[in-house]
C-alpha cells in the first residue's frame, strides 16, 4: 500500500491526480473487514515494463473476497492473506477509471463465455491482466503491457482480447452502469467491480387517432414524421431524433435505462403535431414502444347550400311551388383531383336534402347541408370529436332533383357576394394550411332553381247553340277574362309580383271566341279565370269562373273544349206586329208577317 501511496505522490499522469488528492483514511468498523485470501495458483504472469523488458515474471493467484473472485490492484506489492477493509472504489478512483476497469473485465468475460477452449484459470489470467493494463495506464506503472506467459495462453488470443477490451470500454462508455469496492490492508489491495448493462432501447409506433378518416386516404402519411428524445422532461437535453417510415415505425435508439421524454418535431403530412411531452421508461436490455397517436386534419366547416328561387332572389317559392325537398348529391375522393379527372367511383357519397329552417327574426330559408337531419340516403358521414368532418380530398355536389314547381335545367350556385354562377357540379378541395384543413371557395352558397311556368287558352261559346259562333249579329269576340291568384305565396307575371286574389292578367278573345296566354306566363299555381267584360249582344251573369292549374313547364292549359268553355246567354228581345185599315185605323187580326234576319238571312212567318 505504501508503494501505491508513493506513486500517486509522484506520478506525473494525469490520472494519477485523481487518487494522490483522495486521503487515506483507516476504517475501524469491524463491519467493513472482509476476508481476502489467494485460493490457488491460476498462471505465469510476465512483468512486461513499456521500454520491453520483462521486469518479473510470478504465478498470479486467484484473488477472493469471502469467496468471491476479486482482483490485485498493485501490482507492485505481494499479497498477503487476511482481513481487510472495504470501500467504494468512487473514493478512489474517478468514475472514468473505474469504468476502464469494469467495461475491460466484462469484455473478458464476455470473451470466454463464447471461447469454451479457454478454462477458468486462464480466464481469470485474461481478467486480471486487464485489470492491470487499465491501472498502469492510469496510474502510470509503465506496465501498460503486462501479460500471461504465452505458454499459459498464446499471444493471438491475448492480443485479439487485449485490443478488444480497448474497443470495448471506448464503445461502451455510458452503456453499463459500473462500480467497485477495494480492500486495504496488510499487503497488496484488491478489487472487485462490475458493469451492469444500463440501456434499452426507445422507438416510436405513430398511429392514427381517427383511422376511419386517414385509412388508405393518400393525403395522410406517417413518413417523415420526427421525434425528439430526451432525458429530461423539459426537453432541453436532446439524445437522439426519431424518423418514421410510412408505416408509422421508427428505428430503435439506445438509452439509459429509466425514463426518457419524447416529443414530435415535426408532424406527418396531413396530420397535426403533437406538442405534447410523453413519457417513456426504458428497461435494460428491452425495446420500449411509443405508440402516439396523431390528429388528422380535417375540416369542421362543412358548405350550406340555400335553395332560393331564380327570379325573385329570395327563399320565398313562387305559387303552390316550394323549396324544400330539393336534392343535393355530394362525392368525396380521398385525393386532389379537377373536373377532368375525377375517378368514376367516390369514395364516399352522399344525398341530402333542403330543409326548412326558421331564423330569430321568423324568415325561412330552405338549407341542405353534410348533417343528419338532412340526409336521404348514403355512406355514414365522416366524423371528428364528434362532429360530421370532411377530410382532406376532394368535394363534389350536384342539385340531382329539384323541388316540387321547379325546374332541374338552369339551376346554378351562386357564393355570397360573387358574380360567379355555377352550373352543374361544384368542385372544391380540402386542403392542409398550417395546422388547419380549409376548403377552398366559400362555404356558403345560393342555390338557384327556376319556377316552372305555364299557360291557358279559353274558348268562348253561345250557351244556347254550344256553338263558337254567335247569334244573329251578336259577337264573341273582345270578350275580357281576368287570370286571378289563388296562391298564397306571390307569383311573378311580366315582372310584377302578385298576391292572392290579385288578378295578374287580363287576356281578350279574339275574333275565333278564343282567349290565350304566352306559354310561359304563369308559374306553378292555382288560378282562376274569371270573365270581366261581356262580347257585345251577350250577358254577363250566366258565364261560370273556371279554375285551372299550371303544373307543367312550357304548356298551354287548354281550356277550348266543350266541358271547359266560357258560355255565354245571347241577348233576345220579341217583335209585335200590328196590322191597321188605312181609312178606320183599326186593328186588323190574322195578318202573317214575314221577318228575315239580316245577319243569317233566315226567315220566318209570324200572324199576329
Amino acid at each position: 500500500m505504501n508503494k501505491l501511496v508513493k506513486r500517486l505522490l509522484t506520478g506525473t499522469l494525469a490520472f494519477a491526480t485523481i487518487l494522490t488528492a483522495l486521503p487515506v483514511t483507516a476504517v475501524h468498523a469491524s463491519g467493513n473487514q472482509y476476508w481476502t485470501e489467494s485460493a490457488e495458483r491460476v498462471g505465469y504472469i510476465e512483468h512486461v515494463m513499456n521500454d520491453g523488458s520483462i521486469k518479473s515474471t510470478f504465478n498470479e493467484g486467484h484473488m477472493k473476497v469471502e469467496g468471491e473472485t476479486a482482483y490485485c490492484v498493485d501490482i507492485n506489492t505481494n499479497f498477503k492473506n487476511g482481513y481487510k477493509t472495504r470501500s467504494d472504489a468512487s473514493s478512489r478512483m474517478s468514475s472514468d477509471q473505474i469504468a476502464d476497469v469494469a467495461l475491460s473485465l466484462e469484455y473478458v468475460k464476455q470473451y470466454t463465455a463464447s471461447h469454451t477452449n479457454l478454462n477458468y484459470k486462464q480466464g481469470y489470467l485474461l481478467e486480471q491482466c486487464v485489470v492491470w493494463q487499465r491501472l498502469s495506464e492510469q496510474l502510470g506503472w509503465q506496465c501498460d503491457n503486462v501479460r500471461a506467459s504465452y505458454n499459459e495462453i498464446s499471444q493471438a488470443v491475448q492480443n485479439e482480447v487485449y485490443a478488444g477490451a480497448k474497443a470495448f470500454v471506448k464503445a461502451n462508455k455510458g452503456r453499463y452502469e459500473c462500480g467497485g469496492y477495494i480492500y486495504t490492508g496488510e499487503g497488496q489491495d484488491i478489487g472487485q467491480f462490475w458493469a451492469k448493462l444500463n440501456v434499452g432501447n426507445a422507438k416510436v409506433k405513430k398511429t392514427s387517432s381517427n383511422p376511419t378518416v386517414t385509412d388508405g386516404n393518400a393525403n395522410y402519411s406517417f413518413e417523415g414524421a420526427t421525434f425528439g428524445v430526451y432525458s429530461d422532461k423539459g426537453c432541453n437535453s436532446q439524445l437522439a431524433t426519431l424518423t418514421a417510415d410510412g408505416n408509422g415505425d421508427t428505428k430503435e435508439v439506445e438509452v439509459k435505462a429509466g425514463t426518457v421524454y419524447i416529443k414530435e418535431l415535426s408532424a406527418p403530412k396531413g396530420y397535426k403535431l403533437d406538442s405534447t411531452v410523453h413519457a417513456l421508461n426504458v428497461e435494460v436490455g428491452k425495446t420500449a414502444t411509443l405508440t402516439v397517436a396523431d390528429t388528422p386534419k380535417v375540416t369542421e366547416t362543412l358548405i350550406d347550400l340555400f335553395k332560393i328561387d331564380m327570379e325573385t332572389g329570395k327563399s320565398t317559392p313562387q305559387g303552390t311551388a316550394s323549396l324544400e325537398g330539393a336534392e343535393f348529391t355530394w362525392s368525396y375522393y380521398d385525393g386532389y383531383y379537377n373536373a377532368d379527372n375525377l375517378p368514376a367511383k367516390a369514395t364516399r357519397t352522399w344525398t341530402t336534402k333542403t330543409v326548412a329552417e326558421k331564423d330569430s327574426d321568423g324568415t325561412i330559408h330552405y338549407v341542405s347541408r353534410l348533417a343528419d337531419s338532412y340526409k336521404v340516403s348514403g355512406d355514414s358521414f365522416y366524423t371528428q370529436d364528434g362532429k360530421n368532418v370532411l377530410p382532406l380530398g376532394t368535394l363534389t355536389v350536384t342539385e340531382t332533383k329539384a323541388p316540387n314547381g321547379y325546374l332541374l335545367d338552369g339551376a346554378y350556385m351562386q357564393a355570397d357576394g360573387s358574380s360567379e354562377q355555377i352550373k352543374g357540379t361544384y368542385l372544391t378541395q380540402i386542403s392542409e394550411d398550417g395546422e388547419l384543413a380549409v376548403l377552398s371557395g366559400s362555404n356558403q352558397y345560393s342555390v338557384s332553381d327556376k319556377v316552372i311556368r305555364g299557360g291557358v287558352k279559353i274558348q268562348k261559346r253561345d250557351l244556347e247553340t254550344k256553338n263558337t259562333k254567335a247569334q244573329g249579329s251578336a259577337t264573341l269576340q273582345y270578350t275580357e277574362f281576368n287570370i286571378i291568384s289563388l296562391n298564397d305565396s306571390p307569383v311573378l307575371v311580366e315582372g310584377k309580383l302578385y298576391n292572392k286574389n290579385e288578378t295578374v292578367k287580363k287576356i281578350q278573345t279574339g275574333i275565333d271566341g278564343i282567349a290565350s296566354t304566352s306559354a310561359d306566363l304563369l308559374p306553378y299555381g292555382n288560378y282562376r279565370l274569371e270573365e270581366s267584360k261581356a262580347p257585345e249582344g251577350y250577358l254577363t251573369d250566366s258565364a261560370k269562373t273556371i279554375d285551372f292549374f299550371i303544373t307543367e313547364d312550357g304548356k298551354i292549359v287548354d281550356l277550348t273544349d266543350k266541358s271547359h268553355s266560357v258560355y255565354n246567354q245571347i241577348k233576345r228581345g220579341d217583335i209585335e206586329g200590328v196590322k191597321i185599315g188605312a181609312g178606320t185605323h183599326k186593328r186588323l187580326a190574322g195578318v202573317p208577317f214575314r221577318i228575315t234576319s239580316k245577319t243569317t238571312g233566315v226567315s220566318q212567318t209570324k200572324r199576329y
